[in-house]
């Protein structure tokens, strides 16, 4: 099985230069289920110099994505209209030059691990209902977070394409924390509020 790094160069060199479409990412993901279209989705927050205005609106995919996860399907299905959107040549660039490295990066710590865990369907539907809160919160406009929502579900990405169920672990425990901080400073913030 290919890397995903080595799968996403592959196609980002054959895109058109007007952009490249959801539904090529879709059909290149080479049987790995929903773990190719999370990373995808996830990387231009998450990389250390995030693509400014890219996170809202892949958000609301990653949403559609958990809701499928959490249903139990087995591949992920995107409306035509969807399939046919353009990710811009700027953005292909900008992934081409931060984020095959950055895939690179995170490729060398993970592989097959816990395969057992992540193969279960209450395992899978406990992944879909994280990745489902992650990507809501990532939509609270809220500076500075999500780019570690985003990461979070990048490693989890990689570990449902890879297998690898302590990646999958690891993405949901960052990002669940990473929530309930950000949760509990909001709830502090309305407080401090209502008692000056």
């Amino acid at each position: 099985m290919h890397k995903l790094s080595l799968e996403l160069e592959e196609l980002l060199g054959t895109a058109n230069p007007d952009g490249l479409k959801v539904g090529e990412l879709l059909d290149t993901m080479s049987g790995r289920g929903f773990g190719f279209l999370l990373v995808a989705l996830s990387l231009p927050a998450a990389l250390p110099v995030p693509a400014v205005g890219y996170s809202g609106p892949f958000a609301l995919l990653i949403v559609g994505l958990a809701i499928q996860i959490i249903a139990g399907r087995s591949s992920p299905s995107l409306p035509q209209r969807v399939r046919s959107k353009s990710v811009s040549a700027k953005m292909v660039t900008f992934i081409q030059k931060r984020g095959i490295p950055f895939f690179r990066r995170v490729e060398r710590l993970s592989k097959p691990r816990l395969e057992k865990l992540s193969e279960t369907r209450l395992f899978g539907f406990i992944v879909g209902m994280v990745i489902f809160v992650l990507a809501l919160v990532m939509l609270i406009p809220f500076p500075g977070t999500n780019t570690i929502f985003a990461l979070a579900i990048l490693l989890t990405g990689f570990g449902l394409a890879n297998n690898d169920g302590l990646f999958i672990l690891g993405g949901g425990i960052l990002g669940l924390t990473a929530a309930a901080v950000v949760i509990a400073l909001l709830i502090a913030g309305r407080l401090a509020l209502y008692d000056f």
